[in-house]
């Protein structure tokens, strides 16, 4: 594995991504947990072993799809009508249309400016969010165009809370790795210097729609190390195989697929197209993108798990050197363990 740590060290000295921590597990066992770099740039805060990432929306797999499949093992069927639960949402929009992204509303809106800054944070504020992600006007035909969207998100965190209450309360029992929903400062990586929120954020959730619900919804919030992220990952990729029934099984939404690459809740491997897992990756890979710089990805057959965890947005947010970065540390990994695209 000292070729994945070589790569990421020469990821890390082109000077545009401040840290980077890694996690490969093979069928059960760590092969890889590798920290580098600045947690934080003024002041200097170096990164740790079991460093904590804002991991954006690879809490969209993590907690809004595990939750999901929890509910889909109680009787919610995928292709229900959200309607039946939630009156003011377009009877034609059905569960697996949000978990698939298929749903026809648009990727992204900023909610948080349309209430009173005084609410950022309140159950009220919150609530008003929700209120008007599931107002918002439809983009696309429901169910014929795939349009990644945190709104679509945002509505199934309203459905999954109008059956169980707070979302955090139905995640924790299912977490088998230590997460949380923001960190006290100095715990977790630093990422965006926020125009809005005139600092730095450290400790606090990025996506601005979720700081303004309080930090915990289904499209980003949680926080962990990537070796948490890998266990959790793993532990579902368990449980799809029946191997431990204490996390829902994924299995049902990783065969749900709609007009695009997205399966569930989380996403597939695209071929033919840029692919942040590479050009080696097993088709039938899961995984999922945090807008910060995370990501996990998992090999199903061959019990793979890869979490990859910077604060690429730290200080400033730019795209490219991430967009490089993904595809070059996940080929590594792939040539190291023998990984094939096709099976």
């Amino acid at each position: 594995m000292q070729r994945v740590v070589d790569e990421i060290q020469a990821i890390l000295a082109e000077g545009s991504i401040p840290s980077a921590s890694i996690c490969v597990r093979v069928r059960g066992r760590t092969e890889l947990s590798h920290a580098a770099g600045h947690a934080r740039l003024d002041p200097v805060r170096e990164a740790v072993p079991g460093q904590v990432y804002d991991l954006a929306s690879v809490t969209k797999p993590l907690a809004g799809a595990t939750v999901a499949a929890a509910w889909l093992a109680r009787g919610l069927g995928l292709q229900d009508p959200v309607h039946r639960h939630l009156p003011d949402v377009d009877p034609r929009i059905t569960v697996a249309m949000l978990l698939t992204h298929s749903s026809g509303y648009p990727p992204w809106a900023p909610l948080y400016e349309r209430i009173d800054r005084a609410r950022w944070g309140t159950p009220e504020g919150r609530a008003e969010i929700l209120a008007l992600a599931r107002a918002t006007p439809l983009a696309h035909v429901p169910g014929e165009t795939h349009a990644y969207s945190d709104l679509g998100f945002l509505v199934l965190l309203s459905l999954l809370e109008a059956l169980g209450g707070p979302l955090d309360s139905q995640l924790a029992p299912l977490l088998v790795a230590p997460m949380s929903w923001g960190t006290a400062p100095g715990v977790a990586a630093a990422t965006e210097d926020c125009p809005v929120r005139g600092r730095v954020i450290e400790g606090e959730v990025h996506d601005l729609n979720a700081f303004a619900m309080g930090g915990v919804s289904t499209h980003a919030g949680l926080f962990a190390s990537s070796e948490s992220v890998a266990l959790q990952a793993e532990a579902l990729l368990d449980a799809s195989r029946g191997l431990r029934d204490d996390v829902p099984d994924p299995s049902p939404l990783w065969a749900c697929r709609g007009p695009g690459s997205h399966r569930g809740g989380w996403d597939g491997v695209t071929l033919g197209a840029y692919t942040s897992t590479g050009s080696s990756w097993p088709v039938d890979g899961v995984g999922h993108l945090g807008y910060t710089g995370t990501s996990v990805w998992i090999a199903p057959r061959e019990r793979v798990v890869v979490a990859l965890s910077t604060n690429r947005v730290h200080p400033v947010d730019d795209k490219a050197p991430i967009r490089a970065a993904r595809p070059r540390v996940h080929d590594v990994v792939a040539r190291v363990l023998g990984l094939r695209r096709t099976p």
